[in-house]
């Protein structure tokens, strides 16, 4: 390593030239203001898959480095699991568009980053699938498992799939980690899957996370181990969700360590099916049931309480015949990579309706978000019913209307309606 002055001024002069290639001067201008913000915490390093820099692969590169420091990472593909567990890293990407992590996901401990602090900016991630490793859980899953063996926790995980991001380890207690101008994709679980710690900030930001395994875009959990407060806030992103009939999912493991959630300006696109048997019997979201938030006439009781984010003029379900639906999958199917141009979702409720008369399961309710408490059944004082897990007041603009904080004019609906 140089030093980190000349290190940075060096950078700065290679990365004009390589911009002035690439043509993106507004990319240049924000990393090079992020690499302002990180190198006062620590050394720069440089990842180039050429052997031209301080490392040809990211992993090399955290494993060598000390906690705090940053690896600038330079295009190409990089086909690697990366972990970092026990310190702090920022990863730097140059531009999404041409610098590439990317991993076989069909194990749920071999990913393609693992991560607890730090920063990850500007990279595009995909967990990818040799099979139908995705098709073996819809939504939550079996949760059977001792929580005090870890032998027992890690056999129950490996029986899923893993995500492309994934976030849960002791180190990150009281620590930030902030996602930042990424684009995420699975072909298997969820693009983040989320386990907070006491005291953690996660932020993802100016993201976009694409999902065609049979799980959704973000799953967020709290600890039953921990003790204090966490912060998740995601703040101008897109959700888009092609398989699975939930978004998002959210678990309360306990009321020790209450989660703040905040949701601003995310846009939502993501499918709902008229046959309700792949939908989760056990989900305790209070929330309005898709059934009626479909009713014109409830969206427009919703925006006059101040929950819709979308534009007027928007429809939040979008109705689709059977038929529409076996061409929509077959042009996902048709995708040869995760890189290339995914089928177009309308932003909002994509709503599949199954062309039979095919019986409802009782006791399956159909919602686009999956949530559930510790005390299976039980209902708490937070978000739609969850225990110890709250939207905060700054919760606005967002696609879906349980994502939104209320704004009424006057109003009787509440949060956890």
């Amino acid at each position: 390593m140089i030093s980190l002055r000349k290190s940075y001024i060096l950078f700065l002069t290679s990365l004009a030239g390589m911009f002035l290639l690439l043509g993106s001067a507004v990319h240049a201008a924000e990393v090079t203001d992020i690499l302002s913000e990180v190198v006062q915490e620590g050394a720069l390093y440089e990842v180039k898959p050429d052997g031209t820099g301080d490392f040809v692969a990211i992993q090399e590169g955290v494993d060598s480095v000390a906690s705090g420091d940053t690896l600038l990472i330079y295009p190409g593909v990089y086909e690697e699991n990366v972990i970092i567990e026990n310190k702090t890293v920022n990863l730097i990407g140059v531009d999404p568009e041409y610098c590439i992590l990317t991993a076989n996901s069909d194990n749920y401990h071999h990913i393609p980053l693992t991560i607890t602090a730090g920063r990850v900016y500007g990279l595009t991630i995909c967990g990818t699938s040799a099979g139908d490793a995705g098709k073996k859980v819809y939504g939550i899953g079996d949760m059977s498992y001792d929580s005090g063996d870890p032998e027992s926790v890690y056999a129950w995980q490996n029986r899923y799939p893993g995500y492309v991001i994934h976030v849960d380890h002791a180190y990150a207690a009281g620590k930030t980690l902030i996602i930042d101008n990424c684009r995420i994709m699975s072909e298997n679980n969820y693009c983040i899957g989320i386990g907070c710690w006491e005291g953690q900030t996660i932020e993802i930001r100016g993201c976009e996370l694409l999902s065609k395994g049979v799980s959704g875009c973000l799953f967020v959990h709290n600890n039953a181990l921990g003790t204090g407060k966490s912060q998740v806030e995601v703040k101008n992103t897109e959700f888009k969700n092609y398989v699975s009939p939930y978004v998002m999912v959210v678990h309360s493991e306990g009321e020790s360590n209450p989660i703040d959630l905040t949701f601003q300006n995310v846009k939502v696109y993501t499918v709902a099916y008229e046959s309700n048997d792949c939908y989760n019997s056990s989900n305790t979201n209070t929330w309005l049931p898709l059934d009626l938030i479909s009713h014109v006439s409830v969206q427009t009781m919703l925006a006059e309480e101040g929950y819709m984010g979308m534009q007027e003029s928007s429809r939040l379900v979008h109705r689709y015949t059977q038929d529409e639906h076996i061409q929509f999958n077959k042009e996902l199917e048709a995708q040869d990579s995760l890189l290339e141009d995914w089928p177009k979702l309308e932003e909002g409720i994509t709503y599949w309706e199954s062309g039979s008369d095919k019986q409802q399961v009782p006791g399956k309710v159909r919602h686009s978000i999956d949530m559930k408490n510790a005390d299976e059944g039980m209902f708490g004082d937070g978000w739609c019913g969850l225990s110890s897990i709250y939207l905060t007041e700054d919760s606005s603009g967002n696609t879906l209307p349980e994502m939104n904080y209320p704004r009424p004019m006057a109003g009787s609906v509440t949060e956890s309606e």
